[in-house]
């Protein structure tokens, strides 16, 4: 990924995506909002305990980047699942109220609709976006451990193929920014439930040391985990970007649940086909 703005606002762009220039992508950083504090200054996320004015205020500032209305910028209702859900031209007659409803427990969207950006918000698991460029669609996914256990990247892929036809070798994917495996440490249950769902031979769990001369501990590669899984269900080694920018070691760009706990903001990242 490289640095990039829209106007005055920074954000990290693809490599990959920008070939297509009927697309606009992006992950923003925790700058150029209106949030004050621990929030500062760009926090994305209405349930981290920031004012939600600020929230609003700085969506408004995200939008006007993009060059849309806010009600064109939606987000998926993120509870670590692993639910995809399609989005269609009428949710801009959504109400607030029924788009919560309507995408409860939704951690990946997927449109073919021009002019709605999909997003996903993020501080520290991981956002993967995909496009379709022979058929115009796009997705965001949410991908946590908990989601990338349940495979979210590989239903989402198989999503696409079933609502719109794609066929996984013609997709172009990035992993953003997200928790390195150096400093992304995990409890046993987290090691035996990844074992168990994704398996033991692609060296998910490495053990490192946080502290010198401290013991090693498990960590588990989110970035590597959901790369497979883009692999496995057929997208080609050279149409994967994987950022590795890992959100907990920069603290200048970027918001980090694990460094900062539960007053960390959220970072978006998102996906919007052009008309």
């Amino acid at each position: 990924m490289r640095k990039s703005h829209f106007g005055n606002l920074p954000v990290y762009t693809f490599s990959h995506f920008s070939g297509y220039p009927e697309i606009v992508h992006f992950s923003t950083t925790r700058n150029g909002g209106k949030s004050e504090g621990v929030y500062q200054s760009l926090n994305l996320g209405f349930h981290s305990g920031d004012e939600k004015s600020h929230v609003q205020a700085n969506r408004e500032v995200l939008s006007n980047a993009l060059e849309i209305k806010p009600e064109q910028l939606v987000f998926a209702i993120q509870t670590h699942s692993a639910s995809v859900a399609k989005v269609k031209a009428d949710v801009l007659t959504w109400t607030d109220e029924i788009r919560r409803e309507n995408l409860n427990e939704t951690d990946a969207l997927l449109t073919n609709e021009p002019n709605i950006c999909i997003a996903v918000k993020t501080a520290d698991c991981i956002p993967v976006l995909l496009y379709d460029p022979q058929r115009k669609v796009a997705a965001a996914i949410h991908a946590g451990w908990r989601g990338t256990v349940g495979r979210i990247v590989a239903k989402t892929i198989e999503a696409m193929q079933l609502e719109y036809g794609t066929q996984p070798e013609d997709l172009i994917a990035g992993i953003g920014p997200g928790i390195g495996p150096t400093v992304y440490q995990v409890g046993p249950e987290v090691v035996q439930i990844v074992h168990k769902q994704l398996g033991e031979n692609h060296g998910l769990i490495q053990y490192y040391s946080m502290k010198e001369n401290a013991a090693k501990t498990p960590h588990l590669n989110l970035w590597k985990a959901n790369r497979i899984q883009l692999r496995e269900s057929g997208i080609p080694e050279e149409n994967i970007e994987v950022a590795e920018l890992c959100t907990f070691s920069h603290p200048e760009d970027f918001y980090s649940a694990r460094r900062d706990g539960a007053t960390s903001g959220r970072m978006a990242t998102g996906i919007m086909i052009r008309t």
